[in-house]
């Protein structure tokens, strides 16, 4: 990690995003339809308060210096991504409520629709010059708070039987390992929805926010499409930096030297003897390198004859060498089971 600033930013944007759009509206519309009381909230804090101190001690064995930036920031990347998948299986339409039916307008983007008045209100820390640390400082400190309000109103959910435990841990469980159903998810939505194209060309972390995916490890992701005037391949020189929240595990051939220095070199030649995968020699190849502050991740083409199938089936489609750039998205005849 280089960018300990644009980390801090990312962090910052992310939270307060899932806590405004995300937790606080939902939280809202289950105290207006009397689902749950505020009574139910406060009932469930010492109970979760002392289970939050017991971690706490736990973590104090692993004590991280004040100025390690980067320990600090990796830390709260994890911390983060777990408040995210709590947040995500609470969200309106998960399998996990039982009887539940409420309507937030956290998950789409802000256009004016709404009153401005009724918008829960971002949080802006950094603000009058304030240094990396002290930021970082209060990121951690309501991280905390939010993470206990999630876990309070969670477990008020569970004791008036609203909230299906088995089902939440399950979903939980299930977002617990990088897959590619994360990237097959954002390019399926990227197909069939323009302005989420727009968005996510122009600010992917931003946009992927609105599909409930955990940001994972890393300050900047950029989204470049392929077209019919260009193809983009990725490559780690330096290491094996990689969106793994987004597209699952690295192949092994994505770590090798072989694939490193050929890709850089030659990379028309090399897709075509790696990877049996020819580029139209119409086409310019544009080869991006990631790092430990910026990560990349294709937009392939999508393929002909596929206009009346569903984003779901047209995820199917997507597999790990097309979101890297060396291969193709797969045909609908051939798509995965």
């Amino acid at each position: 990690m280089h960018d300990y600033e644009a980390h801090a930013r990312a962090l910052d944007a992310d939270l307060e995003y899932y806590y405004t759009k995300r937790l606080m509206p939902l939280v809202l519309q289950l105290l207006r339809r009397r689902y749950i009381d505020l009574y139910d909230l406060t009932d469930k804090v010492s109970k979760k308060e002392e289970q939050r101190e017991d971690e706490e001690r736990k973590k104090k064995t692993t004590t991280i210096s004040p100025s390690d930036f980067e320990a600090r920031l990796r830390s709260l990347e994890d911390q983060l991504d777990e408040f995210v998948k709590g947040v995500s299986r609470l969200g309106p339409g998960w399998a996990a409520f039982r009887n539940v039916n409420i309507l937030t307008n956290d998950t789409r983007k802000e256009r004016g629709d709404y009153d401005p008045f009724f918008h829960v209100t971002q949080k802006k820390r950094g603000e009058g010059g304030s240094d990396l640390r002290t930021r970082i400082d209060e990121i951690e400190r309501d991280l905390n708070n939010y993470r206990r309000i999630l876990d309070t109103v969670t477990l008020a959910l569970e004791s008036k039987g609203l909230l299906d435990p088995k089902v939440s841990e399950r979903l939980h469980n299930a977002a617990k390992y990088p897959s590619l159903l994360n990237g097959s998810k954002i390019v399926a939505r990227a197909w069939t929805d323009p302005a989420f194209k727009e968005r996510l060309l122009a600010n992917a972390r931003e946009a992927v926010r609105e599909l409930g995916i955990p940001p994972g490890r890393l300050g900047q992701l950029h989204v470049v499409e392929n077209n019919d005037s260009i193809h983009n391949v990725i490559v780690c020189t330096l290491c094996s930096c990689y969106p793994y929240d987004l597209l699952g595990n690295a192949p092994w051939w994505y770590k090798q030297d072989r694939y490193k220095t050929r890709i850089i070199a030659d990379p028309r030649n090399t897709l075509e003897k790696m990877f049996k995968f020819r580029v139209s020699p119409k086409k310019k190849i544009l080869v991006h390198d990631s790092t430990s502050d910026v990560r990349y991740m294709v937009l392939p083409e999508r393929p002909k004859g596929t206009s009346k199938l569903s984003e779901e089936e047209l995820g199917k489609l997507v597999t790990r060498e097309c979101l890297i750039g060396v291969g193709e998205p797969l045909s609908p005849s051939s798509k995965k089971n």
